[in-house]
């Protein structure tokens, strides 16, 4: 009876420690003087990888992070189902970063998870992005200016293409255009002198090219932040631009749940389904 009391607790070590994060990176390490970003690694099973990396971007207006419940919950959920994840912590206004602080860090973690693919037994042509609210614009803005090197002022310059493979984005701030755009995820993201001009630049629909890499929408009806006509409106473009994309519409679920497997909040479980399937059919073609 003891060692099977003994076996018992051994593979339910075992399963937590299969969940938790692996690895914790500092992408600016011996690059910037001081840096918060963070980015922690989540490992597959290594019976069970499917060779892919999904780097992920939680929301929070570019002033703060989700990081639970649009971050950690999620890569542990992806790692389950046998993907290799990656949690950024990216710079935020909260801490007194505006433009284009994050969007070197975003290309400083592409570029990372790329040159380390080969540790993490992962494709570096399958190396994708999964954003929420604000995260989503970061992660849309990556699958846009993926070619332009943001990180030339620290003297990087990759050797790999930052291309994402995919870019998801979930209930996702799109647009800077009056009217539409997220008020505080644009304050917080463009400094207050910033020229009118780079708010055509950072909005995503004013901005689609014929090379964008295939992309997963998901937006809620009622959602009460961010409006869904963000995400409808850049379908819109897309579809008429004939670019690879899913477009997936909820009634309800409002904003920010992230996923959550267990919560009352179907949404939150389901869109989760609808991206496994996707993914998985765009990453075998």
């Amino acid at each position: 009876m003891k060692s099977r009391r003994s076996f018992i607790l051994l593979f339910f070590l075992t399963l937590c420690v299969t969940i938790q994060a692996q690895e914790v990176l500092r992408p600016w390490e011996g690059i910037r003087e001081k840096s918060r970003v963070r980015m922690w690694y989540y490992s597959p099973q290594a019976d069970h990888s499917l060779k892919t990396g999904v780097i992920i971007l939680p929301g929070g207006s570019y002033h703060h992070l989700g990081i639970q419940n649009e971050g950690h919950r999620v890569a542990k959920a992806l790692a389950r189902e046998g993907y290799s994840a990656f949690v950024l912590r990216y710079s935020t206004s909260m801490y007194g970063y505006s433009y284009p602080t994050m969007m070197e860090d975003i290309q400083r973690a592409v570029m990372l998870v790329k040159e380390k693919a080969p540790e993490y037994g992962i494709n570096p042509d399958k190396v994708g992005l999964l954003g929420f609210s604000a995260g989503g614009h970061l992660a849309g803005w990556m699958g846009t200016y993926y070619d332009t090197n943001f990180l030339a002022r620290y003297g990087l310059h990759p050797a790999v293409s930052l291309r994402p493979a995919f870019v998801a984005m979930i209930y996702p701030v799109v647009s800077m255009a009056d009217g539409i755009t997220h008020i505080r995820s644009r304050r917080n993201l463009l400094a207050a002198n910033h020229p009118v001009s780079l708010r055509k630049t950072m909005s995503l629909e004013e901005n689609v090219r014929d090379d964008m890499p295939p992309l997963f929408l998901m937006t809620c009806m009622d959602d009460p932040v961010v409006n869904p006509e963000n995400t409808l409106r850049y379908s819109a473009i897309l579809e008429n631009r004939k670019i690879n994309h899913r477009l997936l519409i909820y009634q309800e679920g409002g904003h920010g749940f992230g996923y959550d497997e267990n919560g009352n909040n179907e949404t939150a479980r389901l869109w989760m389904q609808e991206f496994l399937l996707w993914l998985e059919d765009e990453m075998n073609q």
